[in-house]
């Protein structure tokens, strides 16, 4: 045997495992690399997961804490609950703001769909039924109806709307005072009220 030859076998035989050892290495090496970046890659996923979900579970803290509120709300004034959704109904269907509503209705009847005036006005929001039963075709017997007769008021202040050109405020005197009279006393009683205030025209 020629040792020359067995030593060049032995150094070729083991550069060549030392390459494929290496070509290992960088393979696994890879690997472990994507494998790191697959977990960064999971564990942010995770985390804005768990930030969703963080977030969910306020929102519906905060939808049963309002739906608990409304609830209650509705179990202690039935009678004003059925008001607000009228007043809020309405509103949208002759386009105007909810809260300026509810501010005419409480200087109007502070929520009393029985009122009676001595002008022989009725209901919450006190349709003078002499002046507006024919131009209306008002049913008397529906008069102090809760829808009815926001309905009716709500007609009636468009009408003085127009006729204001926009004006709320001019159309709020027409709306108390007709034509008989300029007295801004009323305005003033509906911009005091709290839902006035939370209307916010002009």
């Amino acid at each position: 045997m020629n040792p020359e030859k067995n030593c060049r076998g032995i150094l070729l035989l083991f550069m060549g495992l030392s390459g494929i050892f290496l070509a290992c290495a960088i393979v696994l090496s890879a690997k472990q690399f994507e494998n790191q970046r697959t977990i960064l890659s999971l564990q942010k996923t995770v985390a804005t997961l768990n930030h969703k979900i963080g977030t969910h579970r306020q929102a519906m803290a905060k939808t049963d804490f309002y739906r608990f509120q409304e609830n209650i709300y509705r179990l202690q004034t039935p009678g004003f609950a059925k008001i607000t959704d009228s007043v809020f109904k309405l509103s949208r269907k002759h386009g105007f703001n909810p809260y300026l509503v509810m501010a005419v209705i409480f200087v109007e009847s502070r929520f009393n769909h029985h009122a009676v005036s001595r002008a022989g006005a009725y209901g919450l929001m006190q349709i003078n039924y002499a002046v507006w039963k024919d131009r209306l075709k008002i049913d008397f017997n529906k008069l102090t109806q809760i829808d009815y007769n926001i309905e009716l008021g709500l007609m009636i202040l468009k009408s003085y709307l127009q006729e204001a050109s926009g004006d709320i405020l001019r159309a709020l005197i027409l709306y108390n005072n007709g034509y008989k009279h300029a007295n801004s006393t009323y305005n003033e009683k509906v911009v005091a009220t709290n839902f006035y205030k939370h209307a916010k025209i002009g």
